[in-house]
């Protein structure tokens, strides 16, 4: 099970396909994509949730592995305030038991860390 815990303590459930993109560049957002299940709430409560900047300061996700603690993992991302998209995404996945595609419903927000540039001026409030 992944579980996100934002900053203002609140911690929810998501899906295996929450994942980081770091851009490896000082000129390039990196970008954290989070899934969750498209009945965990409704897409107005997700949007609030993930436009709230304070909130999503400091994002905690962590694998939690019952059957097998060395699996169990945390991994902290700082300062993903900007969100680029959230909404409801259709994804396709693969049925490995029959090989046939699977689609679900997932609410997914992309959001992105800004730049050091950005946030140099954003400190010096440009």
């Amino acid at each position: 099970m992944l579980k996100i815990t934002l900053e203002n303590g609140s911690a929810y459930e998501v899906l295996h396909e929450t994942a980081c993109y770091p851009s490896m560049s000082t000129t390039a957002r990196s970008y954290l994509e989070i899934h969750m299940s498209a009945d965990a709430m409704t897409l107005d409560e997700f949007y609030e949730l993930m436009t709230d900047s304070e909130a999503t300061k400091k994002i905690t996700l962590q694998n939690i592995d019952a059957e097998d603690p060395k699996k169990e993992y945390t991994n902290i991302y700082a300062d993903f305030t900007y969100p680029r998209s959230i909404g409801k995404q259709c994804v396709t996945k693969v049925n490995y038991a029959t090989g046939e595609p699977v689609e679900e419903v997932h609410l997914v927000a992309t959001l992105e860390q800004l730049t050091f540039v950005e946030r140099q001026l954003a400190a010096l409030g440009l």
